[in-house]
């Protein structure tokens, strides 16, 4: 683990080497972590959450921090592919800290899907997203819509405190800002 890392091809490669200067930030500083860890290792991480092993938590606090892509999508597609139940359910749940804006549009296939987990977790993908300030609210308000009319009750419960979240933030916004 002690090989050199590259930064400046990394730079280069992400656009970031200007004439006069060099851009980055944290989204940035993600995508390197992700090149230099490895996408199969990150997959591999994903693979071993959802099995459930010991150690497990301390894999997805990894991938929590990193919000990696290659993992993003590969929660996904063990979403959509032929896995067991309970792996897809896992995978649906590992979404929920791992997603940034991306996940966006794979929203409404879990809270569609026939599994009340899967619909569960999937709204709590939506939960997480607009807590943490990753999509802004007007994003999110077509799925809320769909979430407060869904036939699941936790679903729709999960959607009245999304609503309660925002009319909150919105209040506490209008005070910092009269």
């Amino acid at each position: 683990m002690s090989n050199e890392i590259d930064w400046q091809t990394l730079a280069s490669e992400f656009g970031l080497l200007k004439a006069n200067r060099e851009c980055s930030g944290s989204d940035y500083a993600r995508r390197a972590l992700e090149q230099i860890v490895g996408e199969d290792a990150l997959r591999r991480s994903v693979d071993y959450y959802v099995a459930g092993h010991r150690g497990s938590e301390l894999a997805r606090s990894v991938l929590w921090q990193l919000r990696p892509w290659s993992a993003m999508s590969y929660c996904y597609e063990i979403f959509k592919g032929p896995n067991e139940l309970p792996i897809r359910r896992k995978a649906v749940e590992l979404l929920r800290v791992v997603a940034d804006r991306r996940a966006l549009p794979w929203i409404k296939d879990f809270v569609d899907d026939s599994d009340p987990g899967i619909q569960a977790w999937g709204i709590g993908v939506l939960d997480q997203l607009l807590f943490a300030e990753l999509i802004e609210p007007e994003e999110a308000e077509d799925l809320i819509k769909a979430a407060e009319a869904h036939q699941s009750e936790p679903v729709r419960e999960v959607a009245g405190r999304i609503r309660i979240y925002l009319n909150e933030r919105v209040e506490m916004e209008d005070r910092k800002n009269p």
